[in-house]
This record gives structure tokens, C-alpha cells and sequence, in this order.
């Protein structure tokens, strides 16, 4: 009896072990984040300084350098000062970052790389925000050996990057001894992606997962650079506003004054126009030819920025300040007509070859007050119907109330409603209306560490098996983030998102306090108008 029990034992004990090796060796696909812009320096290897972000140093000295004109311009009402000698202290802001007609650096300079797994940098493991938040989120889940970062130099075509691109991933591959990567796309690396996708294929990827990104790029850069320029008083008022979303108390005190200037302040409101008009007048000339000639224009992944539609006006408005190059315009014509102009031919593409795509975008921000763009749902830099694939937005401040175009809708399976219970988003005309997140109140790459948000991003990044809307009821279509806790709530119809509830310190609960009394306080001053 004592031979079977031992035999027995010895068999589980075998078993047990064998179980665990299998467990061991399970092939994790590994993830490759692909970053924005900005999120690291860019370095002049010559003086040591960081050109952008630009230095202290730097910014110190082209304030004290346009500060006299500034303020004589103010005081005189004469923009023309402020065009003729501070152009240049803001000029050489962006000096040490400067490309030549063709949109090569015309400085030595470089940016910081992240070869190899995550784990090796401390920047990832100790990262609370951001996408070093998602790095960190998509380690939790696959480990840090099986998570990489992919960083560049921003200022080049998307269509160059997606070369560097192409050797990290085999990098990734070839470490962890895997068939494939996972690529999530944040920001601007939405533009790398889907470049890689044009120029390598989707062989070698499983998942690709655009975050906050600039699938279809903005209408700002677009009006940007096609020479419209417009600012007006409520839109930065709102554009403020949203940064106090968070706090209760800040946020009301802020709407209540909106709300008495709408009603007392129209006369006021016309005067801070017509001042902005007249100063957009004065120097829009000097901003473009001695501030955007040799930096901005000349830099090709800029102009991947803006949406398509703006593109050939773009190229008559800028290119005179720029004297852009031959190869210099057949670079960004490729990027904008065989990749922007094709992403959704892309992504299909990329879908029959096994791939699983993905969006996740946010809103509840207008867009940044310097262009007519400002009246469009954002992050607080990306619109949100082109960050999140063509959806449908209700303009800021506004609601859809059931106008959507059924022509344009993707998803036509009257069983399926893609709307937010707010009314601001239809997502079935999207590209992806089954695989679309959408969070309201997320800033740009908002993805604080061990948030909702960026859980949902690792979700995603890392499933095997693919997945979408339907799949989590801690992940549905629309939610709504706290942006004290991170938490979600949910705003698809039918789905509700169980949080464990979380204890308010004194300060937030004060600030709960006297919000809800600035909000009845505005509520009563609402119901007098």
C-alpha cells in the first residue's frame, strides 16, 4: 500500500512539475510602445544642451530678448512691434532645432534610445504617468523582459522612423525568441505605425493598439499650416477651463464666471475679439516667415500632423516660407497619400493578415484655441473624431441628438449601439466601431499608473486571443475617469463598472463640499437668465 501511495505521490509531484515548466515557457508575445514626441530631449551633442525641450538658459533668454516688445506692443496696441523685433528672440528659442529645405538637422544632435527590454531602465519601473505608465502597465502583465520602448527623432518623416522601427521589432523578436510583437502606438508613433505598416507589412505583429493617437492627424496642424489662424475669448476660456476638470470647486468657480460673462459680458467679449483679430493681422507674416521658416515647416513628421484634407493648401501656404526641397515635398506626399489617405486600407489589411487592430481615444476637452479647431471635441491636443477613427463627435459644448449620417456608418447592425449616454459619440461610423474605446475627461496620454486607463491599454496590448467591446464589463465602449482615482464609470447604455469604493482625504472631500455649493450657486443663476 505505502509502494502505491509513494507512486502516486511521485506521479503529482512529476506532473506538478511538468505543469510548471509549461506554465514557465508559455509564449508571451512581446510589446513594443511606440512614443510620442517630447517625451524625452533632444540633445546638441556639441553643448551638452537639450534643444528640445528647449534649456532654461534658452527660455530665459528669449523672454528677456521679446519682452520689451511684447509689452510696448500691449501698451500701444501696435502688434507690429512685437512682429519686427520679438520674432527673433522666439526665432532662436528653436534655433538649435532647425532643419535645411531638405528637413535634415542642421545641428549634430540626438535623442535618447531605449535598446533592449524596459527592464533595464529605471526610467520605466519607476514611471507613474504617461506612456512610461503604460511600459510599466504592460510589464505587470508580460513581464519587463518581454516590454520595450521605442523613441526617435520626431522631426523626421514618419516614413524614415518606420525604418528604425522595423530593427527594433526584430530586435524584440529575436531576444525573446518570438514569432511576433505587439505594437501599442501612442501619440504621434500612431503616425510611425501606420508608416510600418505601409512599408513592412503586418507579418510581424499580432496586436497594434493606437492610444491617444494621430491616426488621421489634427485640424490644427492643418489650419495651421494652411495660414488660418483664430482666437477667440470664450475658446480659451473653455480650453482653461478643462485643465481645472478634477477639481469640483475650481471647476465651478470657473463656469459661474463664464456664465456671468455670457450674460453681462457680450459687449466685452465683441472688444477682446476684434483686439485678438487685430493682432493676428499684425503678425501672422513675421510668425510665419521669421519663426515657422526654418523650424517647423521644415520638419517632415510635423506635417504628418495634419488631417489630409488640409494637406495641398498646406503645401501653398507654407512652402514659399520654407523653400522646401523636391525631395523634401515627394517624402511628405508619399507619407500623406499612400499612408493617412490609406490607413483604413491599411488597417483592413493588416486585419486579414491575422492582426488585431485597436482604438482607444478620449474627449470632453475643446480643441487648442489658436485655430477653428477649437470647437471640436480633444484630448486637449488631438480631435477626437480623428484620434478615434472617424467616429462621429458632437461639436464642443453640444450634443449629436440623433444626427448621424447612416450612410457613413461601419457598424450596420441596428442590434448594436455605439452611442455614449451623453450624446456625444457615435462610434459605428469609426473604422472600428467594435474596437474603439473611448474615455471622457482623459488629458493627452493620460495614462496614470495602475489607472483604468492604462490597464485597458496593457488589456488589449497584451491579449492573445483578441478581443473588443463585449469582452470586459470592466472595459466598455465609453467611461468616464475620475481623474482623483483613475477609476471608471461607464457611459454605454446597458453596462454598468463595479469600483470598489475609495476613501476621499479631507482636501478632496472640502473640495466636493464647496463645488456643490458653486455648482447651486450657478444653478440658481442659470435658472435667472
Amino acid at each position: 500500500m505505502k509502494k502505491i501511495i509513494s507512486l502516486f505521490l511521485c506521479a503529482v509531484l512529476v506532473f506538478s512539475c511538468a505543469s510548471t515548466a509549461f506554465a514557465a515557457n508559455e509564449e508571451r508575445t512581446p510589446v513594443i510602445v511606440v512614443s510620442g514626441m517630447g517625451t524625452f530631449p533632444i540633445v546638441n551633442n556639441e553643448t551638452g544642451e537639450n534643444v528640445f525641450p528647449p534649456s532654461a538658459k534658452t527660455i530665459i533668454r528669449t523672454v528677456l530678448g521679446a519682452a520689451p516688445s511684447l509689452a510696448a506692443s500691449v501698451v500701444s496696441g501696435k502688434w507690429e512691434l512685437l512682429g519686427k523685433y520679438g520674432a527673433k528672440p522666439i526665432h532662436d528659442l528653436f534655433e538649435g532645432m532647425k532643419c535645411d529645405e531638405n528637413g535634415n538637422p542642421v545641428y549634430d544632435t540626438t535623442e535618447k534610445t531605449f535598446p533592449g527590454a524596459a527592464g533595464q531602465y529605471d526610467e520605466f519601473k519607476e514611471g507613474e504617468s504617461v506612456e512610461l505608465a503604460v511600459v510599466r502597465s504592460c510589464a505587470d502583465e508580460i513581464g519587463w523582459e518581454n516590454t520595450y520602448y521605442f523613441y526617435y527623432d520626431w522631426r523626421r518623416s514618419a516614413l524614415d522612423i518606420a525604418d528604425d522601427l522595423e530593427k527594433t521589432i526584430d530586435c524584440a523578436m529575436q531576444e525573446t525568441n518570438s514569432k511576433k510583437v505587439s505594437l501599442v502606438a501612442m501619440s504621434f508613433g500612431g503616425t510611425i505605425t501606420s508608416a510600418y505598416l505601409y512599408k513592412y507589412g503586418s507579418q510581424k505583429l499580432k496586436n497594434v493598439v493606437y492610444a491617444s493617437s494621430a491616426i488621421y492627424g489634427t485640424d490644427t496642424v492643418g489650419e495651421l499650416f494652411s495660414g488660418n489662424i483664430e482666437i477667440r475669448m470664450d475658446a480659451i476660456v473653455d480650453y482653461l477651463e478643462e485643465f481645472l476638470i478634477g477639481s469640483d470647486f475650481a471647476y465651478n468657480a470657473v463656469g459661474l464666471t463664464k456664465d456671468v460673462l455670457a450674460k453681462y459680458g457680450k459687449s466685452a467679449k465683441k472688444a477682446v475679439d476684434a483686439y485678438f483679430l487685430s493682432m493676428l493681422e499684425a503678425l501672422r507674416e513675421p510668425v510665419y516667415s521669421k519663426v515657422f521658416m526654418d523650424t517647423f515647416v521644415r520638419f517632415p513628421g510635423v506635417w504628418g500632423l495634419m488631417n489630409s484634407r488640409y494637406y495641398e493648401d498646406a503645401k501653398k501656404a507654407m512652402i514659399p516660407y520654407g523653400n522646401l526641397s523636391e525631395s523634401f515635398i515627394k517624402k511628405t506626399d508619399e507619407y500623406m497619400y499612400s499612408v493617412q489617405m490609406k490607413t483604413e486600407e491599411l488597417i483592413a489589411a493588416a486585419e486579414k493578415n491575422g492582426v488585431n487592430v485597436y482604438i482607444i481615444g478620449s474627449y470632453n476637452y475643446s480643441g487648442i484655441p489658436i485655430t477653428k479647431g477649437s470647437k471640436n471635441h480633444s484630448d486637449c491636443l488631438i480631435d477626437t473624431y480623428l484620434m478615434g477613427g472617424l467616429a462621429t463627435v458632437a461639436d464642443y459644448g453640444k450634443t449629436l441628438n440623433g444626427s448621424v449620417d447612416v450612410s457613413k456608418k461601419v457598424c450596420t447592425n441596428n442590434a448594436h449601439n455605439h452611442a455614449s449616454t451623453d450624446g456625444i459619440i457615435d462610434a459605428s461610423t469609426g473604422i472600428l466601431p467594435e474596437r474603439t474605446w473611448f474615455i471622457k475627461n482623459m488629458r493627452h496620454v493620460e495614462y496614470g499608473y495602475n489607472s483604468q486607463a492604462s490597464k485597458l491599454v496593457a488589456w488589449v496590448a497584451t491579449n492573445e486571443n483578441g478581443v473588443d467591446i463585449y469582452s470586459d464589463s470592466r472595459y466598455p465602449q465609453f467611461v468616464d475617469m475620475n481623474r482623483n482615482t483613475g477609476l471608471f464609470s461607464s457611459l454605454t447604455e446597458g453596462i454598468e463598472v463595479l469600483n470598489e469604493a475609495q476613501e476621499k482625504s479631507f482636501p478632496q472631500k472640502l473640495d466636493e463640499w464647496l463645488g456643490r455649493l458653486v455648482a447651486f450657486v450657478r444653478s440658481l443663476f442659470l435658472k435667472t437668465v
